[in-house]
């Protein structure tokens, strides 16, 4: 008899996420919330969001694990008592992510994006390559995912900055910690990426103070979360000069209502929320893991503290 994990979520394919783990596990049975037949045979669940009702009904759930690096999605408060909850990280999430943030990085650094809206207006106005040493670049945000871009940047010979809420530390990078070195970390940067956990204290930290710390002209890449970018302050940045750009993955409310002030302004590149994305044939082994720890009683790989939300 198969064991079972439950599988709920709109955005991904759980035919995929079956074959998978099947593939290494013949043993346990993916199944998608609305064929389960009997909630108390489910020991594990791997969701975006619970299913309608929630998750009171499976009493022998031993594990709750996110189909994403976040668990902002979540209402930690719902989920069901003593059960623990993992975040989801993969090599194909961190490859998929570092590629959007060089993209990015490189795009705003050589001026792509200036000359997208030339070319739109069909000017040819030459400009000469910039140097890299010119241009540092911060990364919010220096766990597992951000430390990866903030090394690949490194990599390419930019000058790479990094903040974080406690003190880390990354070869090559140099590091600022907490709310008191923000302030120079900022001043230092000409474009700086959020790849940041969503906190009630990181909630809305790149605004409109945020701006006016960092040089004139400087660049916004997010691709943490919507609710880290106060919007309105950013379009005031842009529009009062202080900011030159942005590429933005995350947004308040998604899809991205079409009436949104943010589609109206050419130095915002909006994609939907595509910067990074979790591949079932490599994600698979790491969710068999958290299963088995989880039955074992053990930690999982990625556990979330739900004091810390993260």
């Amino acid at each position: 008899m198969k064991r079972i994990i439950l599988f709920s979520s709109d955005l991904d394919d759980p035919a995929a996420w079956g074959e998978a783990v099947a593939a290494r596990r013949p043993d346990l049975a993916m199944v998608d919330w609305r064929a389960i037949e009997d909630p108390e045979a489910v020991e594990f669940a791997l969701m975006w969001k619970p299913p309608p009702g929630g998750l009171s009904a499976y009493r022998n759930l031993k594990g709750i694990q996110s189909l994403g690096a976040g668990v902002n999605q979540l209402d930690l408060t719902a989920l069901p008592p003593g059960v623990p909850l993992a975040r989801l990280v993969d090599a194909s999430l961190t490859d998929t992510m570092v590629d959007y943030a060089l993209a990015a990085t490189l795009r705003h650094f050589r001026g792509f994006d200036r000359f997208e809206r030339q070319t739109r207006a069909r000017l040819w106005d030459y400009a000469p390559a910039p140097a890299k040493a010119d241009f540092p670049v911060g990364v919010m945000g220096i766990g597992v995912l951000g430390g990866a871009v903030a090394a690949a940047l490194r990599d390419l010979g930019f000058p790479v900055l990094g903040w974080s809420r406690t003190a880390r530390a990354i070869e090559g990078v140099q590091c600022f910690a907490g709310t008191g070195e923000l302030p120079d970390f900022l001043a230092r940067c000409r474009l700086v990426i959020n790849v940041l956990a969503l906190t009630p204290e990181t909630a809305g930290i790149l605004n409109a103070g945020t701006f006016a710390l960092m040089q004139k002209g400087s660049f916004v890449v997010n691709i943490g979360r919507g609710a880290h970018l106060v919007e309105a302050d950013l379009i005031a940045a842009i529009e009062a000069g202080q900011i030159a750009g942005a590429t933005l993955d995350v947004f308040s409310e998604e899809p991205l209502p079409a009436d949104h002030p943010i589609y109206g302004r050419p130095e915002i590149l909006v994609t939907p929320h595509v910067a990074g994305s979790i591949a079932p044939s490599s994600a698979a082994a790491t969710v068999i893991e958290n299963f088995e720890r989880a039955v074992r009683g053990e930690t999982m790989l990625n556990a979330v503290d739900l004091a810390r939300g993260y």
